[in-house]
């Protein structure tokens, strides 16, 4: 190890030994912060989710055949830089940190977002509305630009709690 003096009189004591482990406290927490997405995340694919609805609710070729494919690329490829940076500047052994309760936040994160874009999109049709599309996805990102950041609290108080030391 590099942090420790290359001759030690004698075994570490306690003020040592809690030194250390803060170091290795805050380093687990820097891995699970680089691994959450950031707030803006939720922000860019709302945009483009209401990009789409808007996009149907015109009904016009042109219009489709440009924003649809844009807001998918848009929001695939950040999602997949994303997930590229994270494994190149993380690196993450042993056990997993989110286990079933992280997986069933971001599923029901999934079916919230869906439900609701689904719900209000459909409510708003039978209701005689000619921008379904938009209101159901305004609905939907607004759910997930308050829901996204809230999950990653979440996963982050999860992730603590059952790195190393840990009562998880």
């Amino acid at each position: 190890m590099t942090d420790l003096p290359s001759q030690m009189a004698g075994p570490p004591d306690s003020t040592d030994a809690a030194r250390a482990l803060h170091e290795i406290g805050r380093r687990q927490g820097q891995v699970i912060e680089a691994v959450l997405v950031p707030v803006w995340y939720w922000w860019v694919v709302a945009a483009g989710m209401i990009a789409i609805g808007a996009a149907a609710d015109t009904k016009r070729p042109v219009v489709l055949a440009v924003v649809i494919p844009l807001a998918v690329l848009a929001i695939v490829g950040l999602t997949v830089a994303m997930i590229l940076g994270i494994y190149r500047s993380v690196q993450v052994h042993g056990a997993t940190l989110l286990r079933g309760r992280g997986a069933i936040a971001i599923v029901g994160l999934d079916w919230l977002v869906v439900g609701l874009s689904l719900g209000a999109a459909f409510g708003s049709r039978a209701a005689g509305s000619r921008v379904a599309g938009t209101i159901g996805t305004v609905v939907g990102a607004a759910a997930l630009v308050i829901a996204g950041p809230a999950v990653m609290r979440y996963l982050r108080r999860l992730m603590l709690s059952q790195r190393s030391g840990g009562s998880g």
